[in-house]
């Protein structure tokens, strides 16, 4: 049987076997499905993040900082990401087993700011690899400029 036979087949016993549930076909779940299944397919990669309560989506192997970043969230990081300075430091409340693995510098620069604890990383180190929550430590006011406003002040 050939791919095509084969995918044909697998679709029509799915709708044979969707046709017994007509509770589906009253409150929208079945286009609800189709369309979250379609936004997954079409981003892969994007994974959802929580930061000071924000819902966002970011990047499979991005660091949380250039999540916020990305996002419009300000996330202080007064050395330039560079394991120094520690305030970009992240509480992560939730997910912390779908972050990459603390190197040895990262953990050298939280225990010299006091900060070791295994729900602690830094932002700028700290890589996304599935759904987290997470609270900032410095929280910045405001949130970052759209493009467009950006232009408009500079004329």
């Amino acid at each position: 049987m050939n791919p095509r036979d084969e995918e044909a087949e697998l679709a029509r016993r799915i709708r044979a076997a969707a046709r017994g549930h007509e509770a589906w076909e009253g409150d929208g779940l079945r286009e609800r499905f189709a369309v979250r299944l379609s936004e997954s397919a079409a981003r892969p990669d994007a994974v959802p993040v929580e930061i000071d309560g924000r819902k966002l989506e970011a990047r499979r192997g991005a660091t949380v900082l250039a999540a916020a970043m990305k996002n419009g969230i300000r996330l202080m990081h007064v050395c330039g990401a560079r394991k120094l300075c520690a305030t970009c430091r992240v509480k992560i409340t939730a997910g912390a087993q779908y972050l990459s693995p603390m190197s040895p510098r990262e953990r050298l620069s939280l225990r010299a700011h006091l900060s070791v604890s295994p729900r602690t990383r830094l932002g700028c180190q700290a890589r996304i690899e599935g759904p987290i929550e997470a609270e900032t430590v410095f929280p910045l006011c405001g949130d970052i400029p759209a493009e467009d406003s950006q232009a408009e002040k500079s004329r």
